[in-house]
């Protein structure tokens, strides 16, 4: 038997093991590139994310209020805290293709970070290895890395990398959950003593941008198994042209500064208190914000119970809304202006954590495997899929121009097969062609 017929019957088992292909309805996929019914939250965090979108040369209204939730997580930090001793740290990653406008939001938050007096929270733009994350936070336990490239740092950091950056995605999802503990390395001897770094509730956030094209073929069932991706806010916009905007050079509103000042002058620490250690302040959500979670709840359960790997990826919808509801609400705080979180940013929290996890489970159902050639199969499939009409062998020759006729040939042959597509003939003003269309679930 040759590797080809093996490979085959390997790639018809995946597609029909527990219906993964059939799991992702043509609604579903196709939602993401609809953002006409994006809002802004309410409140600081929404102005703020409508500053960054009207100053950018694209309009990236979604992937700005990414930026502004990365933003105000960071000033915030080791600040306050939930009823459950939740922190506000997160890990954001923003998508949309080549030449988008998606660099914009992570230059504005320097720039606005820097102009408000908090440039010493930044810690760079890239991150060269596991010891080095820790040696900035032993020094600065309230860190932003602002990262572009975000698909080539994980291919980078995967197994088999450089060992100094395979550790790097194992420290980032320690530091994630350490933040309301503390992080003890381990003992190093040094001028004939030991010695290690202690970090007190280590605030870390991340905003990372990247292609679409470059971060979702990434994937892969472990970077969901182990939490590392469903640790991630994924704000994605796929439209190709987004609406050009004449901006000029942007002219940060005091407002929006002086509002960031406050958040970064909340005390760390009490004033009065002997403690060495952050004391958060505690910010309640009331019953009305409490009655909405729980219903959220039931919906998410019932998403992390489906049958398919991309179920992972809800099962901390509920930690990202409380975070979410958290830098909503202590967003519009000053030193002597405090609140409750509410059914205003209870609501919003939600909503933005319902479409984030949609799109991640949707567009990982679209591009998981286990290798290379199940990934490809897949994306060909949801391809033809987009189509309802069919796409003709020429269009798909177009779409995958890197790939051999006879390869794709062979990929076309494993999904007939399995029952996901059957030929056609295509009708077009100057003949007719053979095409492909997808089979109804």
């Amino acid at each position: 038997m040759q590797v080809q017929d093996l490979r085959s019957r390997a790639a018809v088992r995946f597609l029909n093991k527990n219906g993964i292909a059939a799991a992702v309805s043509q609604k579903e996929i196709t939602t993401t590139s609809n953002y006409e019914d994006v809002e802004y939250p309410k409140g600081f965090v929404g102005d703020l994310a409508q500053f960054i979108c009207n100053t950018g040369y694209k309009q990236q209204k979604w992937i700005s209020i990414g930026a502004s939730i990365a933003l105000c997580s960071a000033v915030l930090g080791q600040r306050v805290k939930t009823e459950s001793g939740m922190r506000c740290n997160v890990f954001i990653n923003a998508l949309a293709p080549t030449a988008a406008g998606k660099e914009h939001g992570r230059r504005m938050i320097d720039r606005i970070l820097c102009v408000a007096g908090a440039e010493n929270i930044i810690a760079g733009d890239e991150i060269a290895s596991d010891v080095g994350i820790i040696d900035q936070l032993s020094h600065q336990p309230q860190l932003i890395y602002l990262l572009d490239e975000f698909g080539k740092f994980i291919r980078r950091t995967s197994v088999g990398s450089n060992p100094y950056l395979v550790g790097i995605l194992e420290m980032l999802m320690k530091l994630y959950g350490v933040s309301d503990g503390t992080y003890r390395s381990g003992w190093k001897k040094t001028d004939h003593e030991n010695s290690r770094k202690v970090i007190i509730q280590p605030h870390l956030v991340l905003y990372a941008t990247a292609t679409p094209e470059q971060f979702w073929p990434t994937l892969n069932t472990d970077l969901i198994s182990n939490g590392f991706l469903n640790r991630f806010f994924i704000f994605e916009n796929e439209e190709e042209t987004p609406i050009e905007q004449n901006v000029t050079e942007p002219v940060i509103p005091p407002r929006i500064i002086e509002q960031i000042k406050e958040l970064y002058s909340l005390p760390v620490v009490p004033l009065g208190s002997l403690s060495a250690e952050p004391m958060p302040l505690l910010v309640r959500a009331d019953d009305k914000a409490k009655a909405l979670l729980a219903n959220a709840q039931l919906y998410w359960r019932e998403k992390s119970n489906e049958d398919n790997k991309a179920r992972d990826l809800w099962k901390r919808a509920n930690d990202m809304t409380r975070k979410l509801s958290l830098i909503l609400c202590a967003a519009n705080f000053t030193k002597e202006r405090r609140g409750q979180i509410t059914e205003v940013e209870m609501s919003d929290a939600i909503r933005i954590t319902n479409k984030l996890c949609t799109n991640a489970s949707n567009k990982a159902l679209e591009y998981l495997g286990d290798t290379n050639h199940e990934r490809f199969l897949m994306k060909l499939y949801h391809k033809i899929k987009e189509r309802s009409t069919g796409i003709s062998n020429r269009e798909l020759s177009r779409c995958f121009q890197s790939v051999s006729a006879s390869y794709r040939s062979q990929i076309l042959d494993q999904l007939v097969e399995a029952g996901r597509i059957k030929p056609m003939k295509i009708q077009n003003s100057e003949r007719i062609s053979k095409g492909w269309i997808a089979l109804d679930d």
